[in-house]
C-alpha cells in the first residue's frame, strides 16, 4: 500500500490516537474515578501495533481488546452523559452562523468548480443550515450529530476533497465551507465547556461494533482550530 491510500490510513490511526488522548483527558475533567482509565492501555497497544507493522500482514490486531475492556468502555459511555453538564447554546451566535451558512450556500450555487466537489459542499452546507433552523426541535444533540456527519461524508468523498487541494479556486471554496463548519463546532464546544471532543468515548464503542453517538470533530481539512 503506497501513495494517498497509505497516507490516509496513517492519518486515521493518528486521529484515533488523538481521540484516545482527548477522551482520557475528558475523564479527568468530568471527575471519573481512576479505574476507568484502565480501558486505554489496550487501545493504545492496538495503535502502536498498527503503526509499527503498516507494511506487513497483521493478525489478531485487536487482541488486546478484551471483553473487560469493552464492558468498561460501555460503562464510561453510559456515565459520560450523566457527568457532562447541560449545554448552554448561544442562540444569537447560532443565528449568525445560520445566516453565514445560507449566504455561503447561495454563493456556492454560482461557483464554477468541479461538480462533485460542488455537490458535496452544497449538501454539507445545507445540513448545517437545516440543523440550526431545527434547533428548537432537535436541540443540542441535533447540532452535535451534524458535525460527525460532515466528517463521515468528507471521508467517504476523500478523493473529491483531495482534488480541492490541487486547485486554488476549489481550495478557497472548501476553506470557506470549513470555516462555517468550525463556527458551528465552536458553538457546541463552548456550550459544553469541556474538551474539544464532546462525548468522545462513544466512537470507541462504534469502532468495535457497539452502539454509540459520535461527537463533534473537525471536518478533516483546512487550517484552524479543531
Amino acid at each position: 500500500m503506497t501513495g494517498p491510500s497509505f497516507f490516509h490510513v496513517v492519518q486515521q490511526i493518528l486521529a484515533f490516537w488523538d481521540l484516545l488522548n482527548e477522551t482520557e483527558a475528558g475523564l479527568y475533567e468530568l471527575q471519573f474515578d481512576d479505574f476507568y482509565r484502565e480501558a486505554f492501555p489496550p487501545l493504545r497497544r492496538v495503535v502502536q501495533t498498527s503503526l509499527s507493522n503498516l507494511r506487513t500482514n497483521q493478525s489478531n490486531l485487536t487482541g488486546p481488546i478484551t471483553d473487560e475492556t469493552l464492558t468498561l468502555l460501555r460503562v464510561i459511555a453510559a456515565q459520560w452523559e450523566k457527568n457532562t453538564p447541560d449545554p448552554r447554546i448561544d442562540e444569537e451566535v447560532l443565528k449568525k452562523t445560520r445566516t453565514e451558512a445560507h449566504t455561503f450556500f447561495e454563493a456556492m450555487k454560482r461557483a464554477k468548480i468541479d461538480p462533485p466537489l460542488k455537490r458535496l459542499i452544497l449538501s454539507l452546507t445545507s445540513e448545517i443550515e437545516q440543523v440550526i433552523q431545527q434547533y428548537r426541535i432537535g436541540g443540542p444533540e441535533g447540532l452535535k450529530r451534524t458535525l460527525p456527519l460532515i466528517r463521515r461524508q468528507a471521508n467517504l468523498n476523500i478523493e473529491t476533497v483531495a482534488k480541492a487541494g490541487a486547485d486554488q479556486r476549489a481550495r478557497g471554496w472548501w476553506r470557506r465551507f470549513y470555516n462555517v463548519a468550525v463556527k458551528l463546532f465552536e458553538v457546541v464546544k463552548v456550550a459544553n465547556d469541556t474538551r474539544e471532543t464532546i462525548g468522545a468515548v462513544s466512537p470507541l464503542l462504534r469502532l468495535f461494533g457497539a452502539p454509540g453517538k459520535i461527537p463533534p470533530v473537525d471536518v478533516g481539512g483546512g487550517p484552524g482550530k479543531r
